[in-house]
């Protein structure tokens, strides 16, 4: 998964992430989180694209395990019968989603994914050259996500891939990263296009925020299929 910015073992540990785990802290080192306040609505056309989503492998191995279980997905879709009983969902979630109105269909989503068990993620340790030590989580498929659950990133991902199956262009989705200030966290949602001038934003307490945001939430980071996106201090 793509994670917060690295800490050393001196540092605190983050906290618990609102009803889908911890974030543990783990960005390449050209993602540095930025303290400043974050603009109403999810700026998708602010901030410096990074590169494209091979320049963090985690996120891009998560991208290629996906592509590898389509034909799973698709068959599920196709058959409910075809399903593990725990991805059944999938079949439901496209059946009834698939002539239902954008606001709906993402109503929808948000409401099936957040269903789904929290799991914490497994960690493996590293060591950069700089002697720091990072902690890497493990991104899920939308396919692992629906037999196993996840972590807050994985209900991000899975909802995400949800949408893209049900017609939302890849331009108009993406994985957000924010930090919560209140519980001095980072956390996963799900940002939405809804219109030209309108984005709404996917929790996992079933709030989805419609043009503003909570106050304590600030935008540090976000991928997609397309990128890497840093939210510099130039994204108020």
């Amino acid at each position: 998964m793509l994670n917060p910015p690295p800490r050393t073992d001196n540092e605190p540990p983050a906290r618990t992430v609102r009803r889908a785990g911890p974030w543990i802290p783990a960005l390449a080192a050209w993602l540095i989180c930025a303290a400043h306040q974050a603009s109403a609505t999810y700026p998708f056309d602010a901030g410096e694209m990074l590169g494209p989503p091979g320049a963090l492998p985690p996120w891009s191995e998560m991208l290629e395990r996906h592509q590898a279980q389509i034909a799973n997905v698709e068959a599920c879709i196709d058959d409910r019968d075809a399903c593990p009983r725990r991805a059944r969902a999938l079949h439901v979630i496209v059946e009834k989603g698939a002539d239902l109105p954008r606001d709906k269909q993402i109503q929808l989503v948000n409401r099936y994914v957040n269903r789904k068990t929290h799991r914490y993620d497994r960690r493996r340790t590293t060591h950069t050259d700089a002697g720091k030590v990072v902690r890497i989580s493990h991104w899920k498929t939308l396919w692992e996500f629906m037999e196993r659950g996840g972590d807050c990133e994985d209900y991000a991902t899975t909802k995400y891939f949800l949408l893209r199956r049900l017609g939302f262009a890849p331009e108009d989705l993406r994985v957000v990263v924010v930090y919560d200030r209140r519980y001095r966290e980072h956390h996963g949602v799900v940002a939405v296009r809804y219109d030209s001038d309108n984005t709404w934003l996917l929790d996992t307490d079933n709030h989805i925020y419609r043009r503003n945001k909570p106050v304590e939430y600030r935008y540090v980071y976000a991928v997609s299929e397309l990128g890497i996106w840093d939210h510099d201090v130039r994204v108020r």
